[in-house]
């Protein structure tokens, strides 16, 4: 089975998931601040009912990228069930990707149906088969896979101390490694688990902060080492300021690929530092997105700040102090 396809439908559900999950984590920390208490709590109930839908959005729209439209009705039930029944997000991918193929393998069987039967194919037989397959298949899922998932999201929620710091530095160095690729995005979903359990991550705020720092790196260094940067490149730095500020790690990959002998540890540097500062200090976030609009909902947020300006400053001297000057003919 071809890797990418596989990867693109798991992104494809982690995509639609997201706004789920920066929407509820928002309203979920806005209703902790005490103000009028009916609208508190209004937003506290928008907020868990907009969670409850992550998991049935993870696994539906991955079985759409599979099946098309077809695929959304067994992919949100399988997603449902794995909520229900305590296999996680492992459940829900796994759903995802069973409701998807199983209306795929329908469609094939029915695939010489007369045309006369079309309409009743897709009213009746793709959702009811797809419904029956996916459902069944949620049974063995969630039998395999729900005691694992459970330890995994008990001990992902309930990290503190030094193994909190030794994680935190492992998925800061992580997140600055392919810069948005499929290791990036394995990390921050570990994150996402995180906020889903807990509502507020230290772990996640880790992850963010990591993330942030190798565009803001990037940006720092074409600033203060512009004889190292053509005029062009000069300009893309300037656009990672707002990248980095909203946790959009990708752009810093231009210039990771242009010299990743050089990009590579300092990126990876100022993102294990930057991590492992928000550890120490216990930096919490509810929203796993959001970069620095959010630092006004984060515990301890003035720590953020210091870990992302120290991450910044790290990455930046790195790349001003190893990477060659560019040749003069290069110079706008």
């Amino acid at each position: 089975m071809d890797r990418t396809k596989l990867y693109k439908h798991l992104m494809n559900g982690f995509s639609f998931m997201i706004p789920f999950v920066v929407a509820g984590g928002i309203f979920l920390a806005l209703s902790s601040l005490s103000l009028f208490e009916p609208i508190m709590l209004w937003m506290e109930e928008t907020g868990t009912v907009t969670f409850q839908y992550i998991l049935p959005i993870l696994a539906g729209y991955i079985a759409y990228s599979i099946a098309d439209r077809p695929g959304i009705l067994p992919g949100f039930i399988a997603g449902a069930l794995a909520l229900n029944g305590d296999s996680g997000f492992v459940g829900a991918i796994l759903g995802g990707f069973a409701a998807g193929y199983s209306v795929e393998l329908i469609k094939l069987l029915t695939k010489k149906i007369p045309r006369s039967m079309i309409s009743m194919k897709t009213i009746l037989i793709l959702p009811i088969f797809g419904l029956l397959f996916a459902s069944l298949s949620m049974l063995l899922i969630n039998f395999l896979f729900s005691p694992l998932s459970i330890y995994l999201e008990t001990q992902i929620v309930e990290l503190n101390g030094i193994p909190l710091i030794i994680v935190a530095i492992i998925a800061g160095a992580l997140m600055a490694f392919d810069l948005g690729g499929p290791v990036n995005k394995i990390v921050y979903l570990v994150g996402v688990i995180a906020i889903f359990h807990a509502h507020s991550s230290i772990l996640m705020a880790s992850i963010m902060a990591a993330g942030m720092t190798p565009p803001l790196g990037v940006a720092l260094a074409t600033l203060l080492f512009k004889n190292l940067y053509t005029e062009e490149e000069r300009k893309m730095g300037k656009s990672n300021w707002i990248t980095g500020a909203s946790f959009i790690t990708e752009g810093a990959i231009p210039f990771a690929k242009k010299d990743p002998k050089v990009m590579r540890p300092a990126l990876i540097i100022g993102s294990v530092l930057a991590a492992l500062i928000v550890a120490i200090i216990g930096v919490s976030v509810p929203a796993p997105h959001g970069g620095i609009f959010v630092v006004f909902l984060m515990t301890n947020w003035w720590g953020f700040l210091i870990a992302i300006t120290a991450g910044t400053v790290a990455s930046a001297l790195y790349i001003g102090i190893f990477t060659k000057e560019i040749d003069e003919f290069d110079q706008p």
